[in-house]
């Protein structure tokens, strides 16, 4: 009886501290995501040249760096972000994740590269 109550007990640990590692795992995703972007965009301004940042199923890449999507997330569409000379962002108005109780939605702002997340409900 008091091997099944530990039993129990450390299960419910174990599924706890899974489900906060998770949470942290996605927060630091979408913080490395925010970066990336950010430095695709300098480098695109720097380098006077228009660079591409690539999303796809498993993984976000602009050439230089690559960053893994956690298997908790999932990327609602392939996309490719261009980046014009200036660094403004000229091909896409917004990228949707998935994740285990949200939908993380970027808004990307045509022309300036500015960029806002919003965080919506799942439904």
């Amino acid at each position: 009886m008091v091997l099944g109550i530990v039993s129990l007990l450390a299960l419910g640990l174990s599924s706890s501290v899974q489900s906060t590692f998770a949470a942290v795992e996605e927060q630091i995703f979408f913080m490395e995501f925010e970066e990336l972007y950010r430095e695709t965009q300098k480098r695109s301004l720097a380098g006077q040249q228009k660079m591409n940042l690539m999303l796809e199923e498993r993984s976000i890449d602009n050439g230089y760096r690559k960053l893994a999507i956690p298997k908790g997330i999932q990327l609602k569409f392939n996309q490719s972000i261009t980046f014009d000379k200036a660094g403004g962002n000229s091909s896409l108005a917004s990228v949707k994740f998935q994740t285990r109780k949200e939908v993380v939605r970027y808004q990307l702002y045509l022309g300036n590269g500015k960029i806002k997340r919003i965080q919506e409900a799942k439904n």
